[in-house]
């Protein structure tokens, strides 16, 4: 019987879960997203199943290096939106400008001048380790880049 009262609990705590959608955008040359150092730290996931979890868009063509778990970013701070029906603040915080180096270094994409160029994440999940785990993406010029995660809560 307490098997079955424990099954339920967790069965009932899950369909409570909230999934919360966010979006972050800059011009800039290099754009990271990353969790908080402390505190409830939720996972990061970005959409699966073709749909874009980072997008560059710039005027002249340049080439865009996706980079992951480098040194937390601690300048410029940008502002992350709440996709409706979300109405808490990310946890993840998101950085224009950013100053993260190092890391892993992923895929170079080529980014066509006045195209939208989405970015594949579904590949990548950030958990509660604290602000190495990050994601950033750097173009060798000005470009408008965009973050696109879901938090569960």
């Amino acid at each position: 019987m307490k098997k079955l009262a424990l099954l339920f609990v967790l069965i009932t705590a899950s369909a409570f879960a909230q999934t919360n959608h966010y979006v972050s955008f800059a011009s800039t040359t290099v754009f990271t997203l990353q969790l908080p150092a402390t505190g409830i730290v939720p996972t990061v996931a970005f959409p699966e199943g073709g749909r874009y979890g980072a997008s560059v868009s710039c005027a002249a063509a340049q080439t865009a290096t996706v980079s992951w778990n480098g040194t937390a970013a601690t300048t410029t701070a940008a502002t992350t939106l709440p996709l409706p029906p979300t109405v808490t603040a990310s946890a993840a915080k998101a950085y224009s400008a950013s100053n993260s180096t190092g890391g892993s270094v992923g895929p170079a994409i080529s980014v066509a001048a006045g195209v939208t160029q989405g970015i594949d994440l579904g590949w990548m999940k950030m958990g509660p380790s604290g602000t190495g785990n990050n994601i950033t993406i750097t173009t060798t010029g000005t470009c408008i880049i965009a973050f696109f995660w879901s938090e569960q809560q």
